[in-house]
């Protein structure tokens, strides 16, 4: 059994389990699977996404892991704006994540939210593709546990293969800042799917 289950540390992963529950049945809109993998890490989540003519809502929980033997699970919501700037072809927004993390070697673990900005911008292309950036920071204010600070970016391509499936690959950086040391959960480039019902 992994470290982040022992020693009543599961209450926080209860806690997000059930504010991603009430989330996700308060959205109406498409659900579905987000699953990505790289050399040594995979993501596994799940979202519900409401879109108008003028913004997209996002909700979901994500569960990554390491072979490190590394955790970091969290609950998000983003909403982004479409056609800014005079652009239809550009999506900006803000993004937040309510988090927990568990540093295994270390026995180390944090708790805390992140904040920071997300954009996508669709290039002219026959079949729709997308650039997408995130950026997102938990100053040591509103982090707790042995963790002093947080942040993780994201940058990738995404292909629209079907209405239903979205295939994306990119390089993401996440990493947590601790009293004596800095570690790295995941710098590497990934592939993956986004799978709609």
């Amino acid at each position: 059994m992994p470290s982040w289950w022992k020693n009543g540390k599961n209450f926080l992963l209860v806690v997000l389990l059930s504010i991603s529950h009430a989330s996700y049945g308060a959205v109406n809109g498409h659900a579905g699977l987000d699953l990505s993998v790289s050399d040594d890490a995979a993501k596994f989540g799940i979202y519900s996404l409401k879109e108008t003519p003028s913004d997209i809502t996002n909700l979901g929980l994500d569960l990554f892991f390491n072979t490190q033997s590394d955790y970091f699970v969290d609950v998000f919501g983003s909403i982004a704006r479409k056609g800014l700037l005079g652009n239809q072809n550009l999506e900006l927004g803000l993004k937040s994540k309510l988090f927990y993390l568990d540093q295994d070697s270390n026995g180390k673990m944090g708790y805390g939210l992140m904040l920071g900005l997300l954009g996508r911008y669709w290039l002219p292309t026959p079949m729709p593709f997308a650039i997408y950036a995130d950026y997102l920071y938990a100053p040591e204010v509103i982090v707790f546990g042995d963790a002093k600070n947080a942040y993780d970016w994201t940058i990738r391509g995404e292909l629209q293969v079907t209405q239903n499936i979205m295939a994306y690959l990119g390089v993401r950086q996440l990493q947590a800042e601790f009293s004596s040391s800095s570690h790295e959960f995941d710098g590497n480039a990934h592939v993956g799917v986004k799978i709609a019902f």
